[in-house]
């Protein structure tokens, strides 16, 4: 079980880019040729990075698309195991061969 809440991908973009590169959403908006409300509802959380996005990013900062995809898995598994659901998956007992 996920123990701590990962970080959020929006949240990385707000201190790693958008804080640290002095850029307005707006601006970032235009580099990556998406709109700012889609960066604006990722810097706040209200939606998740999509490959699209994560492919975006990882272009202008020239990192790896694929930490930014593994950030967005993170934080959608530690959504699920803090969901109601979380007790069903908990009853599964492993297959044992």
């Amino acid at each position: 079980m996920i123990k701590r809440k990962p970080t959020h991908p929006g949240e990385f973009m707000q201190e790693d880019i958008l804080m640290e590169l002095g850029l307005s959403q707006g601006q970032l908006a235009n580099a990556l040729g998406v709109s700012r409300k889609t960066i604006n509802e990722l810097v706040n959380q209200k939606r998740g990075l999509s490959p699209d996005m994560a492919l975006r990013i990882g272009k202008f900062t020239n990192t790896n698309p694929k930490t930014w995809m593994n950030l967005q898995n993170s934080w959608d598994l530690w959504i699920v195991a803090s969901s109601k659901e979380a007790k069903s998956i908990d009853k599964i007992q492993p297959f044992a061969a």
